[in-house]
């Protein structure tokens, strides 16, 4: 919301400054007054913010087709064979003239391990007020919003059925094929090129202005946590 309040102002205000300096142009050239430094001053600022209004316009409707719509994951049945009842045959025994010992044998039981192969744990990060947006489960983050999942494998962040999304370096994550979006220094969220952004700690996530609050119901790697960043904030 922040984000585009920003795109809006930005476009009104490069509107108002090409407007006006124009007309200050047009005006003093009709009535013969000469240059007017200041209207070419608003003119080519004017100009030049929205230029570079429409160029992020594009960069950014290009980046959102790269990202397809999230596949359907298809959930298999597994098939459950039904025990087949054993017929019983009764055998009959002749009465023996002698009885003889019986031979007892022990029998030990064989071992079937009962836990799974992976020992998973599912996280989930809470949008105060309003509830579950993610579902973390060891490298595998469902965004809850769309319905999309993500794979963290080593240092690339997948979208399933898709392709990278982000890369992660360090402490840092970056789109993968783009420019840095955040750091974690400790317990700070940090913008790469602009400061100071947010904080991670007491399994809290909360932007510096309080706009937007998140509780995490465990503890979580770095890769985790930087992923989860870029998936919450998205792109500035």
């Amino acid at each position: 919301m922040r984000r585009q309040y920003f795109a809006w102002t930005w476009l009104v205000l490069s509107i108002v400054l090409t407007v006006y300096g124009g007309y200050s142009l047009i005006y003093n050239h009709i009535n013969n007054k000469g240059l007017s430094i200041l209207g070419l001053v608003f003119f080519i600022v004017g100009m030049v913010l929205l230029a570079t209004y429409f160029v992020l316009l594009i960069i950014s409707i290009f980046q959102k087709k790269k990202v397809t719509p999230p596949t359907e994951l298809v959930e298999v049945e597994e098939k459950v064979e039904e025990p087949k009842e054993e017929i019983k045959v009764e055998e009959k025994v002749e009465p023996a003239t002698k009885s003889s010992p019986r031979k007892e044998y022990s029998y030990t039981p064989s071992k079937k391990s009962s836990s799974s192969r992976y020992d998973v744990e599912t996280s989930y990060v809470r949008k105060v007020g309003y509830g579950p947006v993610l579902r973390v489960t060891g490298n595998e983050i469902l965004d809850m919003r769309s319905n999309t999942y993500y794979r963290i494998e080593g240092d690339m962040v997948k979208q399933v059925g898709s392709g990278p999304v982000y890369e992660i370096s360090g402490n840092r994550i970056r789109l993968a094929f783009g420019g840095y979006l955040y750091e974690i220094s400790g317990d700070s969220v940090n913008k790469t090129f602009g400061g100071y952004y947010a904080s991670i700690s007491g399994g809290y996530l909360q932007v510096h202005d309080l706009s937007e609050k998140y509780e995490i119901s465990s503890s979580l790697s770095m890769k985790q946590k930087l992923t989860i960043v870029a998936l919450l904030f998205g792109l500035y």
